[in-house]
């Protein structure tokens, strides 16, 4: 249930445009993972999301 539940966060934070922390942690560590290197903290990468949304008008995805 928890699973299911969590599937369907992740796709309305995805059709509303929200950052999906759980997502960006999965993404980190399979792509960017290293020993002593660590991924932004949740707060973090919300204020980097809104950043790059708001300021700079980027795209909200980091390859």
């Amino acid at each position: 249930m928890r699973k299911a539940l969590r599937r369907v966060s992740s796709a309305i934070k995805t059709i509303f445009g929200m950052p999906d922390y759980d997502r960006y942690l999965k993404h980190w560590y399979e792509t960017h993972g290293a020993p002593g290197i660590f991924p932004m903290t949740e707060r973090e990468y919300y204020m980097y999301a809104l950043q790059e949304r708001f300021e700079k008008g980027g795209v909200t995805r980091c390859c």
